[in-house]
């Protein structure tokens, strides 16, 4: 070779800067493998932090055991790419869900007929739209949905049409929650209240706006933890807004300078009717019941469950109910009058406790308590008596079907995995959104486990609770929402065939890519040396 030609890389270097085309070449011993196989692992990993570095990837992780695998980071929506609906919404839509798990946050359906033979004719699709992230669920009313997202400025307060899926109106606000672990996901986690003409929502930050239904006009705003000096969870605020006559009830987080955890609030302006120095809260909602003959807040604290009373915030009863690092989620199930069903997951279990009056106050104990149906981020549904849940298993991605006979606590049966998913009850079948995006129909009966169907829906982990109305079936996720028609006559759809996909793999594929294009380009320039 002349001395003004280029020189060529030695096959060292190619190695070096492209180790698994080494393995074929240079790799005439066991020790020049191991070194070279030991570079292509160096090689991947700087790879990946490249990508992690860039925001592109993330790693997928519950906070328990080992993390679940790496995921794309989705681009985050922005009223720039938002597609609004040229359609108006149908004021006079019968449809209704107005808040968390519906009307009474105890996850039942009740309204039209729904059809059950998805085996033979799946549901029919009727839009789908990109959503930003977060674990919130969706509301309903006057033909007009109502969810909160993570966009790229901020927390936004989404309206969208029943019609076609498309917008309305968004409210934005300054709000960009990740917990410190990064193990929750980004984004809100609370469900929109509605009530007469008047959308409430909290965001994962505390952020309380009152907003007006239709048009998204701003009524009023509080920030919570500065106005009652109080800490955010861990995982952030989680607990939805409920409306109690003229009140909006809330908790207000962990205590601080401040210790009122539970307030009323006049629901059209804002002002403080009560506060109550109340334990530490956690994620579940709160919601009212009549229990033991008195009509009160039911709370799922920190560290046990209460029943508060309505004119003041009083504590009316109290037992013990400590789940691991004071992760209390689920929602109560209330049997009868005398009876509430409580759950946790993180291997606690599960209970009932019984009322009764003595001398004029309430005494809450349990009367049986076992491990059988641990809800972990989901909540059970009753249907004659007995009740049914996904049960928190030993790893990361299983909690199993079950049904517990409600005034025992007796273990009825266990059915298949769907994963940390969500349950609600429709004419005695369970409509369950699974953590994988699929979603399920099975009888809600003793005699065993009976799935109807599992069908390919939401792509990506799932954590958000579905909605039923005039119906319709709403799922989402932080990626997408989906409308089903499953209103009894409706049209079946066909059942999309979808592969699979490992975010993992392919980020791993792209991080693999990703430096041995750079060690070819390294080769590139090295070839270029006189």
């Amino acid at each position: 070779m002349s001395d003004d030609q280029p020189s060529s890389p030695s096959p060292r270097l190619i190695s070096y800067l492209c180790p698994i085309y080494g393995l074929f070449t240079i790799a005439d011993s066991i020790g020049k493998r191991i070194i070279l196989l030991v570079l292509s692992l160096v090689q991947l990993m700087v790879g990946l932090g490249i990508l992690w570095a860039a925001g592109w990837v993330r790693l997928d992780w519950d906070g328990r055991g080992s993390p679940g695998g790496l995921r794309w980071m989705q681009a985050a929506p922005s009223d720039a790419n938002w597609a609004y609906s040229d359609r108006n919404p149908d004021e006079n839509d019968p449809a209704f869900w107005p808040g968390y798990r519906g009307a009474k946050r105890d996850g039942v359906y009740s309204g039209p007929a729904i059809r059950t033979d998805w085996d033979n004719a799946p549901p029919k699709q009727i839009w789908k739209t990109v959503v930003g992230a977060g674990h919130a669920s969706i509301t309903i009313a006057n033909g007009r949905l109502y969810t909160l997202e993570q966009w790229d400025q901020g927390e936004v307060v989404t309206c969208y049409n029943l019609t076609d899926g498309r917008g309305l109106w968004r409210h934005q606000y300054d709000g960009e929650f990740d917990d410190s672990y990064h193990m929750g996901g980004v984004g809100p986690r609370t469900c929109p209240t509605y009530d007469d003409g008047r959308l409430y929502t909290l965001g994962a930050e505390g952020q309380l706006h009152c907003l007006d239904s239709d048009t998204g006009k701003l009524l009023w705003h509080l920030n919570i933890h500065e106005r009652f000096e109080t800490r955010n969870l861990m995982f952030g605020t989680c607990a939805s807004p409920w409306v109690e006559g003229d009140a909006l009830i809330i908790t207000t987080g962990v205590r601080a300078r401040g210790k009122s955890t539970l307030v009323a609030l006049n629901k059209l302006s804002g002002e403080i009717l009560w506060e109550a120095e109340a334990e530490n809260q956690a994620y579940m909602s709160p919601f009212t019941a009549t229990v033991a003959g008195q009509k009160q807040i039911i709370l799922g604290a920190a560290r046990e469950m209460q029943g508060r009373s309505l004119k003041d915030g009083s504590l009316l009863w109290s037992v013990p109910w400590n789940i691991n690092y004071n992760n209390n989620i689920s929602q109560p199930v209330v049997i009868d009058e005398q009876h509430l069903f409580v759950s946790g997951g993180y291997g606690h279990g599960c209970g009932l406790i019984k009322f009764t009056e003595e001398d004029g106050a309430i005494k809450a104990e349990f009367i049986w308590e076992n491990k059988h149906l641990k809800n972990k981020f989901t909540s059970s549904v009753l249907h004659e008596g007995h009740l049914y849940g996904l049960d928190d298993g030993d790893s990361d991605d299983v909690a199993h079907l079950v049904c517990l006979e409600a005034a025992t606590g007796k273990e009825v049966w266990r059915g298949d995995n769907y994963g940390h998913g969500q349950v609600l009850l429709a004419e005695g079948h369970l409509v369950i959104q699974c953590e994988t995006g699929d979603i399920a129909l099975a009888v809600a009966s003793p005699n065993g486990h009976q799935e109807i169907a599992r069908l390919p829906s939401l792509n990506g982990k799932t954590w958000n609770n579905p909605t039923l109305a005039g119906g319709r079936l709403y799922v989402r996720n932080s990626r997408e929402m989906i409308c089903y028609d499953i209103a009894q006559g409706s049209e079946g759809g066909t059942t999309a065939l979808r592969v699979t996909k490992s975010e993992g793999l392919t980020i791993l594929g792209a991080a693999f890519l990703l430096m041995n294009s750079l060690g070819c380009l390294g080769l590139g320039l090295a070839s270029l040396r006189k």
